[in-house]
């Protein structure tokens, strides 16, 4: 899994650009993705 975080201060930018939010170039969608991974990986490690 690629370790890549969330840059917040970017994220802010887009959004003070008008960038949305969600979808498939929002802004928090890195961050749905981040998430989702690692809660993934939470799930494979505890019951490996």
């Amino acid at each position: 899994m690629r370790n890549q975080s969330f840059n917040f201060d970017e994220a802010l930018k887009q959004l003070q650009s008008g960038k949305n939010l969600l979808g498939t170039d929002g802004i928090l969608t890195p961050l749905i993705k981040q998430l989702t991974e690692a809660a993934l990986q939470a799930e494979i490690e505890h019951y490996s």
